[in-house]
C-alpha cells in the first residue's frame, strides 16, 4: 500500500469500515477495501466482523468500482501468475485468453475448448474447479485420466504453459489446473463464511469470487459462458445477463478485455454425464472419426464449444469476427490439431492416455427404456445432476471422493422420436444399492410430446462492455 493509500486508511477501524457499508451513503475506496482484506488475512479483522460486512454488502450491494477493488484485493491476497521470468522459443509470450463457465450438467466444454484455442498459438491458462452438488467439475473429469496432475503452484503453472513441445513448434500453451491454496486465499476464507451465513447469492460477492481466480491468472482477455435454466445456478436469462454484465464490468475495470455468451442449460449438454464418460465423449469429438455420427450425438456440445472458441480467437487477434473464428475452430477440430494439443496437455501434466481403449467399466450398469412413444421434448438436467451424485459421479460435500466410471449415457435426446420400449439411456455405478432407483429416476426425467418439439437456441445473447445483443445464429450457417 502506497503512502497516499496508507493515509486514507490511518483512521480506519473494522467497526468504521462495516458502519460505512451499513449506512451505504458513499462507497468504499479501493484503498479502504484493500486495507480491510489485508487486515482480515492478518487476523486483525475477526471472522464475525467480516461476516457483518458481508451481510451489509448482501443487503446494500456494491458499485462496479467497489466490486473490482474487492476482486483485486482478493487476487493480491495470494500468488499471482507471472510469465515474464520463463523462457520460450517465441520472442514474446502470446496473447493469453481464458474462458469461465458458471457451471452446468454435462458441461465438458473446457476439455475441448482449451486445447482447441491453444492449437492456434494462443496461451490458455485455465484454473478450474471440482464438482459440487448437481454440477460436475472439470478437475474431477481430467483426474479420471490415470496420472493426470492438477495440483500446481502459480510458478509451476506458468512453467507448464510455456513448456516446449517435442516437435519444437513453440510452447504447449495450455494447462488446466486446480487453484492452489495460495491463489486467492482471501476468497476461500470469505466463501466459507458466506456459505454458513446465507450471503452466497450477493451479485457483487458472486462476481468477485468468480473473477478473482481468473484475474489471478493474469490473462489478456476472458470469455464467459454464463448459463441459465434448470441445470444452472441462474434460473432465468435475466439473472444470467445481470451476472454477466457485473463480471464484464469487473474484468474491464481490472484491465482484462471481457465478453460473455449466455447459454441455455435446460437439458444435459452432450450425451454423457460422469467423469470418465465425459472425457471419452470429448476425445471422440477431437478424434472426429465419423463426423456424421459424432455431430449427431454431441451437436449441442460442439456448437457451444465452437462459439466460445470463435470469440476467444477474435479476442486473441486470430479472427476478424466470431463467424470467421467458428470456421477456423471447426477446421482445427476436424484436422486433428485440437486432439494433438489435448495430448500435449495430458502428457505435460503427467497423464496416461493409453487407457482410452481399456478404461475399466463401472461394476454395475442398467439400461433405461421409454415408458411411452413420442418425441423427446426435454431431459431435466437438474434432476440428472442430482442422480449423478447418487450414483457416485458427483459429491454433496467438498471432502467426498467421486467414482470416475459412474454416470449416465443418453441414447435418446431432445428432438428425437422414440417408441415405447426403446432404449433411452444407460446408467453406470459402483453402488449396487442405488442402481434400480436411479434407473426409475432417469426414466422420469424425460418429457415427451405428441408433436416434434421446436428446440430453442442454445446460445441466446452476446454481451460486451458496451451492449447486450441477441446472439447471431448465422455464425453456424454452413457448419
Amino acid at each position: 500500500m502506497n503512502a497516499k493509500a496508507s493515509s486514507e486508511t490511518d483512521h480506519l477501524t473494522p467497526q468504521l469500515f462495516i458502519a460505512k457499508k451499513r449506512a451505504n451513503d458513499e462507497p468504499h475506496t479501493p484503498a479502504e477495501i484493500a486495507w480491510f482484506i489485508q487486515q482480515f488475512m492478518s487476523g486483525n479483522v475477526k471472522d464475525y466482523q467480516m461476516t457483518a460486512w458481508l451481510m451489509a454488502v448482501c443487503l446494500n450491494g456494491m458499485t462496479p468500482e467497489e466490486t473490482a477493488a474487492l476482486t483485486e484485493a482478493m487476487v493480491q491476497s495470494g500468488d499471482v501468475m507471472d510469465y515474464s521470468s520463463y523462457k520460450t522459443s517465441l520472442p514474446v509470450v502470446p496473447h493469453k485468453v481464458d474462458k469461465h463457465s458458471t457451471g452446468g450438467v454435462g458441461d465438458k466444454v473446457s476439455l475441448i475448448l482449451a486445447p482447441l484455442v491453444a492449437s492456434f498459438g494462443l496461451i490458455v491458462p485455465m484454473m478450474a474447479g471440482r464438482g459440487l452438488g448437481h454440477t460436475g467439475g472439470t478437475i474431477d473429469k481430467l483426474e479420471s485420466i490415470p496420472g493426470f496432475c492438477t495440483q500446481y503452484s502459480a510458478k509451476e503453472f506458468a512453467e507448464l504453459l510455456l513448456t516446449e513441445t517435442e516437435d519444437s513448434k513453440g510452447p504447449v500453451g495450455v494447462a488446466i489446473v486446480s487453484p492452489s491454496q495460495n491463489v486467492c486465499p482471501a476468497d476461500k476464507r470469505m466463501y466459507a463464511l458466506r456459505d454458513v451465513t446465507s450471503t452466497v447469492r450477493s451479485l457483487a460477492l458472486q462476481t468477485s469470487s468468480i473473477m478473482s481466480k481468473k484475474i489471478a491468472e493474469r490473462p489478456d482477455s476472458l470469455v464467459l459462458d454464463v448459463k441459465f435454466g434448470k441445470g444452472s445456478f441462474q434460473n432465468n436469462v435475466e439473472e444470467s445477463i445481470e451476472l454477466a454484465k457485473s463480471m464484464i464490468q469487473t474484468g474491464e475495470l481490472c484491465g482484462i478485455h471481457t465478453t460473455a455468451l449466455i447459454t441455455r442449460m435446460d437439458s444435459v449438454l452432450g450425451y454423457t454425464v460422469g467423469n470418465w464418460l465425459e472425457v471419452r465423449e470429448c476425445i471422440e469429438i477431437m478424434k472426429m472419426g465419423d463426423y456424421e455420427e459424432v455431430w449427431k450425438k454431441s451437436s449441442d456440445l460442439i456448437e457451444v464449444t465452437l462459439a466460445l472458441a470463435g470469440q476467444m480467437l477474435v479476442q486473441g487477434g486470430k479472427a476478424a469476427s466470431i463467424k470467421e473464428g467458428v470456421t477456423m475452430a471447426k477446421e482445427h477440430l476436424m484436422n486433428g490439431k485440437a486432439w494433438k494439443k489435448f495430448q500435449d496437455m495430458v502428457e505435460v501434466q503427467g497423464g496416461d492416455l493409453s487407457c482410452i481403449n481399456r478404461y475399466p467399466d463401472a461394476m454395475y450398469s442398467s439400461d433405461v427404456y421409454a415408458s411411452q412413444s413420442g418425441w423427446v421434448e426435454s431431459i431435466d438436467s437438474m434432476e440428472i445432476g442430482l442422480i449423478g451424485v447418487l450414483l457416485g459421479a458427483g459429491r454433496k460435500t467438498t471432502d467426498e471422493s467421486v467414482d470416475f466410471s459412474s454416470g449416465m449415457e443418453f441414447h435418446a435426446r431432445p428432438g428425437m422420436k422414440v417408441k415405447e420400449g426403446d432404449l433411452l439411456a444407460t446408467v453406470y455405478t459402483e453402488r449396487a444399492a442405488v442402481l434400480e432407483g436411479a434407473v426409475e429416476q432417469v426414466q422420469s426425467t424425460y418429457t415427451f410430446s405428441v408433436d416434434k418439439p421446436a428446440l430453442s437456441s442454445l446460445i441466446t445473447h452476446f454481451i460486451n462492455k458496451d451492449a447486450v445483443e441477441e446472439f447471431d445464429q448465422s455464425v453456424f450457417v454452413g457448419h
